[in-house]
């Protein structure tokens, strides 16, 4: 019966002190880990031009010289928000801010604005 419970005791303790010690957060020498020198890749090299050009958006309606995303011609949606501000040529159905034919500065303007390439 001695011989058991010695046993018992001696596997008991066998068995729980590696547990213990590895979770000791003691400070002392023996239980510091030496880190590895952290050593820095360099950046990976950037592509010197794009595999695919992708188009760009451009708000540029070519067909009639003014910004596309004011072009009454191509979205007739607008034309009301030109109407309520005022802005209309009832002669020439068109945004007075855009009328080429009453106001010829206009197009200078416009043309200064058109993107290049």
């Amino acid at each position: 019966m001695r011989f058991r419970r010695k046993c018992k005791s001696f596997l008991l303790v066998l068995f729980s002190t590696p547990l213990m010690v590895g979770g000791c957060d003691c400070g002392g020498s023996a239980h510091k880990h030496s880190e590895a020198p952290k050593v820095e890749s360099p950046p990976p090299e950037q592509p010197k031009a794009p595999l695919v050009q992708k188009p760009e958006i451009v708000d540029w309606c070519i067909e009639h010289g003014v910004p596309e995303s004011i072009c009454t011609r191509c979205n007739s949606a607008l034309i009301d928000g030109f109407k309520k501000k005022g802005d209309w040529c009832k002669e020439h159905d068109l945004p007075e801010s855009q009328c080429f034919v009453c106001h010829p500065e206009l197009k200078e303007k416009f043309e200064k604005m058109k993107p290049q390439g």
